[in-house]
């Protein structure tokens, strides 16, 4: 597998990550709290189309780490598995922070996974081409989800000035930051679990009865 050059070097350019990045990743699965959680990620391909339509790869990175798909499908197979690995890990962590404990854990691990990350010491800021240039040399998890594992650092380190929230709704559980006016936000979404909500009260309203 080969990946971009740049100077002779693998390497490539990475966007500054979202600071919910994070758990835009971990609510890959969703509906949680169901009998039958969905999952988006069914295989590579989903994976790297998530990867490159969140920013935390680029057009080319992901036509490499296809290629790896079709060359090396071992390497391809570990990969994936090793990011689902770290989606949980990191679904465990801040369902925790938001619960208001700290897992000693998942805290170790995800110090475990950093360690793995390029270092960000050349930083590009050239009009649109705005990131930072890091070295791309293994297709590993730790390496390629960098942008994934220093939001999850950064927003972790964050705890005690972000309200970080999970839906209300025992069986969604979506992971969000609520940056609500008031603080009080409880859905993932008004107009889902919201919704569900409204017309369960007002159900249960009409049979003399209310939510807990």
């Amino acid at each position: 597998m080969s990946f971009p050059t740049e100077g002779g070097t693998p390497s490539r350019l990475v966007a500054a990550p979202a600071p919910t990045l994070c758990l835009d990743f971990a609510n890959t699965r969703y509906w949680r709290g169901s009998g039958a959680p969905t999952e988006s990620l069914v295989d590579f391909t989903a994976l790297e189309r998530w990867l490159e339509g969140a920013g935390v790869v680029d057009a080319r990175t992901g036509a490499s780490l296809q290629a790896l798909r079709r060359t090396d499908p071992g390497v391809a197979q570990r990969l994936f598995d090793d990011a689902l690995q770290l989606r949980e890990l990191l679904y465990c962590l801040f369902a925790a922070l938001a619960g208001g404990t700290q897992p000693a854990a998942e805290t170790q691990a995800l110090g475990d996974w950093l360690a793995g990350t390029p270092p960000r010491r050349h930083w590009v800021l050239e009009g649109q081409r705005a990131g930072w240039r890091v070295p791309m040399v293994s297709p590993v998890a730790s390496e390629v989800l960098a942008p994934v594992l220093w939001s999850a650092a950064d927003l972790a380190l964050a705890t005690q000035r972000v309200r970080l929230r999970q839906c209300a709704n025992e069986k969604c559980r979506w992971l969000f930051v609520d940056d609500s006016k008031g603080g009080s936000r409880r859905w993932c979404s008004m107009s889902t679990c919201g919704n569900r909500a409204k017309v369960q009260r007002h159900a249960l309203r009409k049979a003399g009865r209310s939510l807990p």
